[in-house]
């Protein structure tokens, strides 16, 4: 029992850091964040990119989340297994409540960025609460803002995830240690515990400064070849899908309610034993496992979906190749076959002279505005950073690399 006792007090406390990174990162992020079609991906790149700290804000909200989905789950698994659940009733229904609001966060909180893997992501997850008996289609509505995706779905699940869920995860936690305070002052005044979090804080910046946070090319309603993945802890109910495809209310409806059921009936429950708990643990560990595995498999062959800046740089090769090439030349000579009806040269990016003559932002202007009355302007056609990942791969391919 003692194993267990202690896997619990680290799970519990890893949880309470957890919670804690993403609330306070949630509201640094809240504060540079819109909630709008056409400004959430700008403002969600402006935090990545250009806000001093937004990088490491979304890395800790992020990764965070991920740690309180993993750790609230080993603490609600060995409390279940030592029994506790049926001496502290109160506590395990707290707790089973406050996961159940943590994965509804996390289920809104997955759209707010609108990039392709946020917007398609949730395009399927809201087809399968479609599927669920009788009201999974006015759930929908509901989140949605109607029946299709439109202006009113991010500002709805914006503010279920940052007011309402964050609400209900406040007093639920606020109750959690209202009723346990004499276990977490004991374990506050202990040294060894505070070294342990301070080590533990100082590896997870490590962790996140190391591995970013994702981010991807901003949503495209008409690319509908995109494959979109869940998160890790909602892939082996992506694969249960692939199963039941002829009874989709299975997924969306019997097992969750399955689940959540058993989940709140474990108080209560008479005649199990801890070699019982034990296996039915063990047994839905292995079951998550195995369906989270085979999902792995059937996606290796999968091309992997570019993030933001990979995606930037092959459509830049692309934008070069549609919309430079017959003037610029394949080799950026400035030998393109429309290039010999200009009134001046086509410059010659592989010149030296060239570069030492301008600077990117003077290429901005004249890639949005246009130069002379021989090269269009392209401002309207492409976003600014459209216009940059194109000067990148120009100076990219065509810069000569020399030294000054």
């Amino acid at each position: 029992m003692r194993p267990l006792r202690r896997i619990i007090t680290v799970s519990a406390s890893a949880s309470l850091l957890f919670l804690g990174l993403v609330i306070l990162s949630g509201w640094g992020l809240s504060g540079s964040y819109v909630p709008s079609l056409t400004d959430a991906f700008p403002a969600t790149l402006y935090l990545e990119k250009y806000s001093s700290g937004g990088h490491l804000l979304r890395s800790i909200h992020y990764y965070s989340s991920s740690g309180l989905v993993f750790s609230g789950f080993v603490f609600l698994c060995c409390f279940y297994i030592s029994g506790f659940a049926a001496k502290y009733r109160k506590t395990w229904i707290l707790g089973v409540v406050l996961y159940l609001l943590i994965i509804g966060s996390a289920f809104t909180g997955y759209v707010l960025a609108l990039d392709q893997n946020a917007y398609w992501g949730t395009k399927v997850r809201l087809g399968i609460v479609e599927t669920v008996p009788l009201m999974g289609t006015a759930i929908a509505d509901f989140l949605r803002g109607g029946a299709t995706f439109n202006s009113a779905t991010l500002p709805r699940f914006f503010t279920l995830h940052g007011s309402v869920l964050a609400a209900a995860i406040f007093l639920c936690l606020f109750l959690l240690i209202h009723s346990w305070k004499s276990v977490f002052i004991q374990y506050l005044s202990d040294q060894r515990f505070n070294v342990t979090l301070l080590v533990s804080i100082i590896l997870f910046f490590i962790l996140i400064i190391r591995f970013s946070a994702p981010l991807e090319l901003p949503a495209d309603p008409a690319d509908v070849e995109y494959n979109p993945r869940p998160e890790w802890y909602f892939l082996w109910l992506f694969q249960f899908g692939k199963y039941v495809e002829w009874a989709p209310w299975i997924q969306s409806g019997v097992l969750p309610l399955l689940g959540v059921g058993f989940l709140f009936a474990v108080p209560w429950l008479r005649n199990h034993g801890q070699k019982r708990r034990s296996a039915i643990a063990v047994s839905w560990c292995l079951g998550w496992l195995v369906l989270t595995g085979l999902t792995i498999i059937d996606d290796k062959d999968l091309p992997d979906n570019p993030n933001y800046s990979e995606g930037m740089a092959i459509g830049a090769e692309k934008n070069f190749n549609r919309l430079c090439v017959d003037c610029h030349g394949p080799g950026g000579l400035g030998d393109g076959p429309e290039a010999q009806a200009f009134d001046l040269p086509t410059p010659d990016f592989t010149a030296r002279e060239f570069w030492n003559n301008i600077d990117e932002q003077q290429m901005i202007i004249a890639v949005r505005d246009g130069k002379g009355n021989d090269m269009p302007d392209f401002g309207g056609s492409l976003t600014y950073e459209q216009i940059l990942a194109l000067i990148h791969h120009i100076e990219k391919s065509f810069k000569p690399n020399y030294q000054e």
